[in-house]
């Protein structure tokens, strides 16, 4: 036992100078690995939510195999670091977390992965959506099956938003135009409950897109740019009665979308959209927010407290009456419903705060129940290991958001 201890540490020792002269020599202790390389996946995605001891990140490499790895950092993005596995109690900055780690969609018991990164911005290592990742790693899944990965190129993260900061009750008008560079711009202005101006976004897509919806990268002279996917910068002199461009309203300021920054315009509803500026979000609610109008999702709360004390909340979400969604959550008896949640299956005997029950769905037998959303009308189970954060929007409005969904909830 010690032996395959001290093989398995020169193993995961050995990775970053040479796969090839580590793991070679271990045929006939360790079954041969399976090396998946770069060609070996068809894309790539990543997101960053806040986490009990730091961030979770997660990054899903795409293919017939796919590999998903589920890592703990203190940035938004993902750092230069050697990552070894943790449970998910003990994970801190450094771990990725083992059995929510899979590869082909079993779990990984223990590893290594490393992760480099390099900044375009070399001299302050600043964060840029530009900069290419290196991620090598040795993953042993629960079987003791061993794999090789190795993956580079680009991964995308973004400040976290704060749902909720600014709610624009109201209309949002959309005026679209040609430019003489050839794309569709859309000046997009948002107007408050008392008519002033709110807002205006200044946007620029291919001629033949259908939706707004998406993520934008503000540039000056963006007019004359030829480019889709691209928003203009604000600009504002008071002193000679010029202003233009992209800006919204905070307190009373006017706040001007600078070059650099993203805004990520998300629909919620079909009248509803947030427009997340750097980090802050915008919810646009559109006339369904109106005086003595009903917001297009209800919600009820109904809390009851656990033998494991903790605070079960069963959040019921309806559309024109029909289910539309479920949220089994559990938090401290005298928390708020807000935070992420992390789902795991016994969530009610778990004790633990701020996870959320799994759906399970056994139509044969006549047996269903957990948490789980719909779409098209089918119900999808929220299943252990996924994420759902629920942010406060407004005045009795919360936003359930998770991978496939958002709801945009009135209690």
């Amino acid at each position: 036992m010690k032996k395959n201890i001290f093989l398995i540490g020169l193993l995961l020792l050995g990775l970053t100078s040479c796969y090839k002269s580590v793991l070679d020599p271990l045929t006939g202790v360790f079954p041969a690995p399976t090396v998946m390389e770069e060609s070996a996946f068809t894309s790539a995605e990543a997101t960053s939510v806040k986490g009990d001891n730091g961030r979770l990140i997660t990054v899903d490499l795409k293919g017939s195999t796919p590999v998903q790895l589920v890592l703990v950092g203190n940035k938004y993005f993902l750092t230069e670091n050697t990552y070894i596995e943790a449970s998910a109690i003990a994970a801190q900055n450094g771990n990725f977390i083992s059995g929510q780690t899979k590869v082909g969609g079993q779990g990984v018991k223990s590893g290594r992965v490393v992760v480099g990164r390099t900044p375009v911005d070399t001299e302050s290592g600043a964060y840029s959506l530009d900069d290419l990742y290196n991620i090598e790693c040795v993953l042993f899944c629960e079987d003791g099956t061993p794999y090789k990965v190795k993956w580079s190129g680009k991964l995308a993260f973004y400040p976290d938003p704060v749902l909720g900061d600014i709610v624009v009750e109201n209309q949002m008008a959309d005026v679209v135009s040609d430019t003489e560079a050839g794309m569709k711009k859309h000046l997009i202005s948002l107007v408050d409950a008392d008519g002033n101006p709110a807002g205006a976004f200044e946007i620029f897509v291919d001629p033949a897109a259908t939706t707004i919806a998406g993520t934008y990268l503000c540039k000056e002279y963006a007019e004359m740019a030829g480019e889709a996917g691209i928003i203009s910068n604000g600009y504002n002199f008071p002193d000679w009665g010029i202003s233009g461009g992209s800006y919204f309203m905070k307190d009373g300021v006017r706040v001007d979308v600078a070059a650099g920054q993203t805004v990520v315009i998300a629909p919620l509803t079909d009248k509803s959209y947030v427009f997340n500026v750097a980090g802050t979000d915008i919810v646009v609610a559109g006339t369904e927010m109106g005086e003595g109008v009903v917001f297009e999702y209800a919600g009820v709360d109904t809390s009851s407290a656990t033998e494991a004390g903790k605070q079960k909340h069963l959040v019921n979400v309806t559309l024109d009456g029909e289910a539309a969604a479920t949220f089994e959550l559990f938090c401290e008896p005298d928390a708020d419903i807000t935070g992420t949640y992390l789902c795991k299956e016994y969530a009610e005997m778990a004790g633990e705060s701020l996870i959320i029950a799994n759906g399970y769905n056994f139509p044969d037998w006549g047996i269903s129940g957990g948490s789980y959303y719909t779409v098209d009308g089918a119900r999808v189970d929220i299943n252990a290991g996924d994420l759902v954060t629920v942010a406060k929007a407004g005045d009795k409005l919360y936003s359930f958001c998770g991978a496939g969904f958002t709801y945009l909830v009135k209690f």
